[in-house]
């Protein structure tokens, strides 16, 4: 029979009105598919894909066209749900089946066509296979089809998502990427409430601890590193006594995840391309969430080389562009193809959905340096806070809604928004207290708190910033609370600190230019030449936020002060038209306060029992100088009374 010529069609025989045949099956059926149909009925839907993948696996010849002819000649089937599809038609569903026997029978043809089907076949065939693939335990074969599922969104029925979200632990364990299937699968299922998001992780934190915890154990190296790299993912997860904990516990895995692998490719016994690519991908991941961007970069790089899947490239390009853009670097955005909407039909569980995801916050964050306010609006949009707790990145969809607030919105409303969203996730995953999540959530409350004016929150949040983190944002403070000398002096220790990064030099520059300027020391030649080079850097990056971030004098005054030598660049004027729209224009900007010493060294004495006398007594002054220090300080504080004096003063950060 394999490669056999095919003998001439036989003509059909003939049949009642109702296309029934009138005789047994051996007879309706033309003699060349005897032998072969009864195995197209394994398939709930017969296609010319289905159609070529049986006789293939049996070993036939035969024409779909010729075969679609004598089949409905012959009265056997229907036609199908979708275009040129079928069904066989109910009263041949019985003989069809009992022909079965004759070729193998029903369970030696499944495992047949399981071990010929290749993920590269028509999706519309992965849903049976899927089904006869965990009847058989053939757990690589549902693995092959669960990443099918992540492209497809025809296939993503509840059925089917049931069928990998309950896969025994027997597959878990000897397919550890199933730990993904089962947890996006159960969030699917669950999705539409905060439960869902809180689904995603449950199965991976499980798995991580009972299944993967021995991954070095396992002999063959691919099944080792795959489960070293959920056991990675899942110790990101899991809860912890001290912050940050649970994502070191990830680091150390990963780190021993790479030597494994040295020291089996050393052996010559190396993870496969998909093994190692998926592994690269997920520990850039985990790089990221370090806020290590050069190592998340790399590591994205890397697997985007060793990548046999597209699905894996995209997470890998979505997970570069988020480390660039987070890190804030003067590089423009990586070259990918944009990403407009989330295109998985799993969302952002699937590999596809979470690379899209990570490329529309990278996107986003990139529009914020421009100030392009409608590109963060879209990317806001298209990733709502759910999907980001999915993701494992709320932090930075909340930091950049932050900032939106802070230059476009309602600096209140931003703030409570901000709060509001770091209480809700905290059950989730303490992204807070991750070195990412801390350093971009921080950089949008320094913004909402300096903007209001509240200088001591803001001062007091600093703690909470990696010690590499932390100048910026001080110089920034005391630039917003008019203590330029402060600024200047702070911005001079990172400026000029090699071991620093370049971007926070460039920045901590720009800050001390203003401060500069604001103090009245902008005659100085090469203080004005030193302030131009950083604003012509930053126009050429269309980095325009960092300038947008300076209270609207130190902005003015660097304009005026840039505008003689660089107005006549394209992105000058584009500038100038985004700072237009700020919610800080006009006259609603925040004045920064001067305080002179001796009214900084005031304040902290009104806010006690100590009478205006005993506070003369202790400056040596008259307590007529007391009380008309008093007075000018309840003007700058916009005060009406000692008490609400205080409490602005306190806010200021003026009073610890």
């Amino acid at each position: 029979m394999p490669g056999a010529e095919l003998p001439p069609p036989i003509p059909h025989e003939p049949t009642i009105g109702s296309g029934v045949p009138t005789h047994e099956l051996g007879l309706a059926l033309p003699a060349w598919m005897r032998d072969w149909a009864p195995a197209l009925t394994l398939w709930s839907v017969v296609d010319e894909p289905r159609f070529a993948m049986t006789l293939r696996c049996l070993g036939v010849v035969a024409d779909w066209a010729r075969f679609l002819v004598a089949a409905t000649a012959a009265g056997l089937v229907d036609p199908g749900p979708r275009p040129d599809t079928l069904v066989f038609r109910p009263e041949w569903a019985a003989p069809l089946e009992a022909g079965l026997d004759g070729i193998g029978g029903r369970e030696a043809l499944r495992a047949a066509l399981v071990d010929g089907w290749s993920p590269e076949q028509d999706p519309y065939v992965v849903a049976d296979i899927a089904v006869w693939a965990r009847d058989l335990g053939r757990w690589d074969m549902v693995e092959e089809a669960w990443i099918r599922l992540n492209v497809h969104s025809e296939l993503q029925t509840r059925e089917l998502l049931a069928l990998f979200r309950d896969l025994p632990i027997e597959a878990r364990l000897a397919r550890p990427v199933l730990t993904w299937s089962a947890s996006a699968a159960a969030s699917a299922l669950s999705a539409g409430s905060q439960a869902g998001a809180e689904t995603l992780p449950t199965p991976l934190m499980l798995d991580s601890a009972m299944l993967h915890a021995n991954w070095s154990t396992r002999e063959d190296t691919d099944t080792a590193v795959y489960a070293g790299t959920f056991r990675m993912l899942g110790e990101r997860r899991q809860p912890s006594p001290r912050p940050g904990q649970a994502l070191e516990a990830a680091w150390r895995t990963k780190e021993e995840v790479e030597a494994f692998i040295d020291a089996r490719s050393r052996e010559g016994r190396g993870p496969d391309r998909r093994t190692q690519a998926l592994f690269r991908v997920m520990s850039a991941q985990i790089a990221l969430f370090r806020a290590l961007p050069l190592d998340a970069i790399s590591e994205a790089r890397w697997a985007v080389i060793l990548a046999d899947v597209e699905q894996v490239r995209v997470l890998a390009r979505g997970v570069e562009a988020l480390a660039l853009s987070v890190s804030m670097g003067d590089a423009a955005a990586p070259q990918v193809v944009p990403v407009d909407r989330i295109t998985d039909p799993l969302g952002v569980r699937g590999m596809r959905g979470l690379g899209e995801a990570y490329s529309l916050l990278a996107q986003g964050n990139q529009a914020l340096r421009r100030l392009d306010r409608e590109a963060v609006e879209h990317s806001l949009a298209q990733i709502p806070p759910e999907d980001a707790a999915f993701a494992g990145v709320w932090a930075v969809r909340a930091a950049l809604a932050g900032f939106r607030d802070g230059l476009w919105g309602d600096l209140d409303d931003g703030m409570q928004n901000l709060s509001a969203e770091v209480a809700h996730r905290s059950r989730v995953t303490r992204e807070q207290d991750e070195v990412l999540g801390a350093a971009v959530l921080g950089r949008a409350r320094m913004l909402l708190l300096t903007k209001s004016g509240a200088f001591g929150a803001a001062t007091a949040r600093i703690e909470n910033l990696p010690e590499g983190l932390r100048l910026l944002p001080q110089a920034r403070i005391h630039l917003w609370a008019g203590q330029f000398d402060l600024a200047i002096r702070v911005a001079d220790a990172g400026a000029y600190d090699e071991g620093r990064g370049l971007v926070d030099r460039h920045l901590l520059l720009i800050v001390k230019a203003a401060a500069s300027l604001l103090a009245r020391r902008g005659g100085d030649a090469d203080l004005r030449a030193a302030a131009i080079k950083e604003v012509r850097h930053l126009l050429t990056t269309q980095n325009f936020v960092s300038i947008a971030v300076l209270p609207k004098p130190a902005r003015d005054a660097m304009i005026e002060l840039c505008a003689p030598e660089l107005g006549q660049e394209p992105n000058f004027a584009r500038m100038l038209e985004r700072f237009a729209d700020l919610n800080d224009s006009g006259e609603r900007g925040v004045r920064p306060l001067r305080l002179t010493e001796r009214e900084l060294l005031l304040l902290p004495m009104l806010a006690t029992e100590v009478t205006v006398p005993e506070i003369a007594r202790q400056l040596q002054v008259s307590v007529n100088t007391v009380r008309k220090q008093v007075v000018t300080l309840r003007e700058k504080f916009g005060s009406d009374s000692r008490p609400e004096l205080i409490r602005k003063a306190r806010a200021y950060g003026a009073i610890p």
